[in-house]
């Protein structure tokens, strides 16, 4: 709170520029912060391209082959190839692709009409330690770009003609490409089950987009159960032709889209029933622990004495560590990082383990580009924080027995290696040093031999190909000798849980459903000659028969007790079990319905590592080694053997800056307006009315540079605008140059035209202190030109006035708003600020702006919120800035009220509107300060009410809002000071003027309601406002406008 006071009071005392330059269109904006370097490099192959930087040449490779394989499967399928190469651009973590600037924008405009986004072929790609994540990445990517090539055109013309028709929902198009990317699993299996089967799907607006695109994904598979791949191109191009998701349904399966989602629920409802009979609820102790709705929950560690849990939980981005006290039922938030923010969460970390004794929680976070250990002193509740070095990510960890050691699961050097870690010294050593997915080491009790999970080959541990499945591992920290534990075929057997030396436990797949499993291992004399000699033999023993996946297992130190995270319905729930009452399940309990068929799927082929066939054409334009020479000589080394491709790649080039179109604008945009203030005219303000507005945007591949120049015109000639952006966004101080040039006209008494041309230019700068709170300074250089048209021999002689200022501001801005449909956010932003100008060589010219805005959006239910909104200005110095108070943003034919004249006394030099007040027309009160206060309760009729997927965009979009304004402009010291202008009005008569001076009320209030909804593609609000002027219910105003937000 002190931080933010001294910000704040940091910020009121530096000369800025003001904001408020057409009404409450303001901009906020989130932040990525550059902790770390980048240099990139890249491969270049004839049908892709691949970025990477240090420490990411193999997953550049590995991608590669991945994408070039992957593309030919998917392209045959769907009958339809890219013409242009595909970038992948890998990171070597998720850490790392949130510090670039992928999906920034620079929000010229609050209109979204006429917007395309053109990203091109680019997919970005980041490893979390986790080959199968890695290669569901990349055929997501290019999944995603074929669909979007196939329904919005091959060209950024086509993609401008589809994007206004075609507003495909998340099931149906990322549930589209999850379907043609990802394979069908044990896990997702058991989501789309709890789904189903809890009824959730009666309320679909309800469902978070992970869980519609799992109903996609679902879905698009059913189709392909009952109808056949085949006729899934055929809806895709029939969808597009018709520009209709429902005509394509109908047209190409004779049947709506509301009866294909009522047969894919009543199919699989009945398959997963029947998976249910036979099967048990856990029969273990169950904790007095419920978990909030939509949070996931990972990583649950019991204490050595089994009398409390630590577990992660996510939330919209942001993690929580907290500590569950069974016995006295008491939870604790210890550790909270992140933000929450639209955006991918990354749940790999924190990684938590309890140190033996208890008395401490280990917890590695990522944090500042870097790994960090807090050392969590549970007793004294205090924080201890060192940083890690030489990991890109650490997956998981685990004491030793005495505690002076973890085992750790890291990803380092592009691989996912075990690693033996000395907490005192700070220091570690490798144990393994291979291309495998190393995962979930723990440490047999009082010994240095670990047991591990990992997709490493059974039958040639030497061997460099990836397993499909995860097997067990055993290894001996001193020779990093590695033995099998287990050899199973399409099974995958994780979380290890060792309790002795011949006994350990896990959790299996093997019927479809992860279940818990233990492993005995006895041995009997085998032979005696000078010693005896034993054979070991192990018998495995099914302990659960849920009808749920059991997501997590975890052993106290005692080895008695144990814990089990599992999701039923939606929830997750929490066990504690006692080993000594496991119950032993001996006969086969039959196999699910997936786990019948998987061996039948008919899901995409993945190519291992080096599973290039010999008979596939050279994709790389370079020739492949002699496969056979290669297989036929000594392993010299097995890191050699291990890290070096069969493939020839070409040389690694240098990255060098290239741009693409990245995003174009053509639309009506009344919004548009002005970059800067309008010079002060007694006409009132100048509102845009239906000015023609387009802008093109080109971005480099990592989106640091950016580029941007528009134009508005020509509907109205007069009142010509450019602009010009450039954006630096490469390192952590961004900065951001910007040239535009305004015209505008007023018509006078006795046909005088003046014609003002506004030149501005501004370079600022930004420097992030995290992603939603950032400091910003921008210059300002300015030349107003002032024509009077030569219309008359009078105006001829009128000479031209210029206007040259500098100025400056400075600005802190806090946006931690999530969207959440269209006009629909939640949380809260603010931004504080003040500018000053003066013009250059003249006295008595400065002018100076202090400002507020802050936003919150209180979700009420569901998709229904409650937005707020204080605003508040006020100009001083020897020139001033005039506000007028009234109206809408965006507002088409806007009307002024000319009936209150500005203070004649005061030295107005600019003016703005001050909005929204609904009820009134512009100029209801005006002054160099204001207030302004609005409510608005914004209920999306259709998409909140309706239980099943919306296929209109206009009735998805559809939104009833009550609101309610008050405000007040004035130019004394206070709204009630006498001198205020409004308390006095002129009526002009033929041939006479009468000035009338009254006590107004000087805050005006009103309210009422609106519609809002999407209409080709432009977001059109209509209100009906009614306006309390003096204690005077006035007459209702309707209000026309073209705008976002308030």
């Amino acid at each position: 709170m002190r931080k933010f006071l001294f910000i704040l009071s940091l910020i009121i005392c530096y000369p800025i520029f003001s904001q408020y330059y057409t009404g409450s269109n303001i901009p906020f904006g989130q932040n990525r912060v550059q902790y770390n370097s980048f240099y990139w490099q890249s491969y270049e192959f004839q049908r892709s391209k691949v970025y990477f930087t240090k420490g990411g040449e193999d997953h550049a490779q590995y991608a590669s082959k991945v994408a070039y394989e992957f593309q030919l499967e998917l392209e045959k399928f769907l009958d339809f190839s890219v013409e242009e190469k595909i970038h992948l651009i890998v990171f070597n973590s998720q850490s790392k692709f949130r510090q670039s600037n992928i999906g920034l924008n620079n929000d010229i405009t609050s209109n979204i009409g006429g917007t395309s986004n053109i990203d091109g072929e680019k997919i970005f790609l980041y490893f979390n330690g986790n080959h199968n994540d890695f290669v569901n990445q990349i055929k997501r990517g290019i999944a995603e770009i074929l669909v979007t090539k196939i329904l919005y055109g091959t060209d950024w013309k086509q993609t401008v003609k589809n994007t206004t028709f075609i507003n495909l929902p998340p099931w149906f198009k990322d549930g589209l490409i999850d379907y043609l990317s990802i394979d069908w699993n044990t896990r997702i299996d058991s989501q789309l089950k709890d789904l189903i089967l809890s009824k959730k799907l009666k309320h679909f607006q309800s469902l978070s987009t992970d869980e519609s695109v799992l109903y996609g994904h679902g879905l698009w598979r059913y189709i392909d159960e009952v109808f056949g791949r085949n006729m899934i191109p055929n809806l895709m191009y029939m969808m597009k032709v018709s520009k209709s998701v429902e005509s394509g349904f109908i047209y190409v399966l004779g049947i709506t889209s509301e009866m294909i989602q009522k047969d894919f629920i009543d199919h699989y409802k009945i398959q997963y029933l029947n998976d249910q009979k036979n099967t048990l609820l856990p029969n273990e102790k169950k904790i007095a622990l419920k978990s909030k709705k939509d949070r996931f929950i990972r990583n649950l560690k019991v204490s050595p004495d089994g009398a409390k849990i630590a577990f992660v939980e996510h939330y919209l981005g942001q993690y929580k560590v907290k500590i569950f006290d069974i016995k006295e039922k008491k939870i604790e938030v210890i550790v909270k990082g992140d933000h929450k923010l639209n955006r991918i969460p990354d749940i790999t970390h924190p990684v938590i383990d309890w140190h033996p004794k208890g008395n401490s929680l280990a917890i590695f976070e990522e944090k500042k580009g870097g790994v960090w250990l807090n050392l969590y002193d549970t007793k004294l509740k205090k924080k201890n924080y060192k940083e890690v070095m030489g990991f890109e990510k650490i997956l998981s960890s685990s004491y030793n027995s005495k505690g002076n050691r973890m085992i750790l699961s890291a990803v380092k050097d592009s691989y996912t290696d075990l690693f033996e870690y000395t907490v005192l010294g700070n220091s570690h050593k490798q144990l393994t040093d291979d291309i495998y997915d190393d995962l979930e080491p723990k440490y047999f009790p009082n010994s240095d031999e670990i047991i591990f999970s990992s997709n490493r080959h059974n039958k040639a541990l030497i061997s460099n190909n990836l397993d499909k499945d995860f097997d067990l591992f055993e290894l001996n920290t001193s020779n990093k000798k590695i033995n099998s534990l287990t050899n199973s075929n399409n099974i995958d057997e994780r979380q290890p849980q060792p309790l002795e030396k011949k006994n350990y436990h896990y959790v299996s797949d093997e019927n479809g459903i992860f279940n818990h499993y233990q492993t005995i291992i006895d041995s009997t004399i085998s032979h005696i000659d000078t010693i005896i000699h034993y054979r070991y033999t192990s018998s495995s023993q099914q302990l659960s028969n849920f009808n749920r996946n059991i997501i997590e297992i975890d052993f106290s130190r005692n080895l008695n007790q144990y814990v089990l995270l599992y999701r039923l319905n939606n929830e997750y729930e929490f066990y504690l079990g006692d080993k000594n009452k496991s119950v032993i399940f001996e006969n086969t309990f039959s196999e699910t319905f997936f786990k019948n068929i998987s061996s039948k799927k008919t899901d995409f082929k993945t190519p291992n590592q080096n599973d290039i066939e010999k008979d596939k054409i050279d994709i790389y334009n370079y020739k492949f080694e002699d496969e056979k020479k290669l297989l036929s000589k000594k392993i010299v080394s097995k890191k050699e053997n291990e890290r070096k491709s069969d493939v020839k790649f070409p040389r690694q080039k240098i990255y060098n800056v290239n741009f693409t179109v990245g995003e174009f604008i053509l639309q009506l945009n009344p919004t548009f307006n002005n970059q800067a203030y309008q010079r002060y005219s007694s006409s009132g303000f100048k509102n845009a009315g239906f000015d023609g507005f387009t802008m093109i945007q080109a971005k480099d591949v990592f989106e640091d540079y950016k580029i941007s120049g528009g134009f508005k015109g020509p509907i109205q000639l007069n009142n010509i605008g450019l602009i010009a952006i450039y954006e630096n966004l490469k390192n952590r101080l961004d900065s951001k140059f910007q040239i535009s040039r305004q015209s505008f006209e007023d018509l006078y008494s006795d046909n005088i035209i003046i014609k003002t041309i506004v030149n501005d230019f501004k370079h600022q700068f930004s420097f992030p202190f995290s992603e939603v709170s950032s400091l910003r300074f921008t210059s300002n250089l300015r030349y107003d030109k002032v024509v009077t048209l030569s219309n008359s021999t009078t105006t001829l002689a009128v000479p031209n006035e210029n206007f040259m200022l500098l100025g400056g501001l400075l600005e802190y801005v806090y946006d931690a708003t999530r969207p959440i449909a269209l006009n629909i956010n939640n949380g809260f932003k603010f931004k504080t600020w003040v500018e000053g100008y003066n013009e250059f060589f003249k006295p008595q010219t400065d002018f100076f702006v202090f400002g507020l805005d802050l936003r919150n959006y209180q979700k009420i239910h569901r998709n229904i919120v409650f937005a707020s909104r204080l605003a508040a200005s006020t100009s001083i110095g020897s020139q001033k800035l005039l506000y007028y108070l009234g109206g809408v943003d965006g507002y088409l034919w806007a009307q002024f009220d000319p009936t209150i004249l500005p203070d004649p006394d005061i030295n107005f030099q600019f003016q703005t509107i001050a909005t929204p007040i609904r009820g009134f027309y512009q100029n209801a009160r005006n002054g160099n300060s204001f207030v302004a206060i609005s409510n608005e309760l914004r209920v999306p009729l259709f998409s909140y009410f309706s239980k099943k997927p919306l296929s209109s965009d206009f009735l998805e979009n559809f939104m009833l809002i009550g609101f309610s304004d008050i405000g007040s402009a004035w130019t004394g010291k206070t709204p009630y000071s006498t001198e205020n202008s409004f308390n006095s009005s002129v009526i002009n008569g033929h041939n006479y003027t009468i000035n009338l001076k009254s006590q107004k009320e000087p805050i005006i209030y009103s309210y009422g309601f609106g519609i809002r909804s999407r209409i080709f593609g432009y977001y059109i609000r209509l209100d009906w406002g009614y306006g309390i002027d003096d204690q005077i219910l006035m007459p209702s105003i309707k209000q026309l406008s073209l705008s976002l937000d308030f």
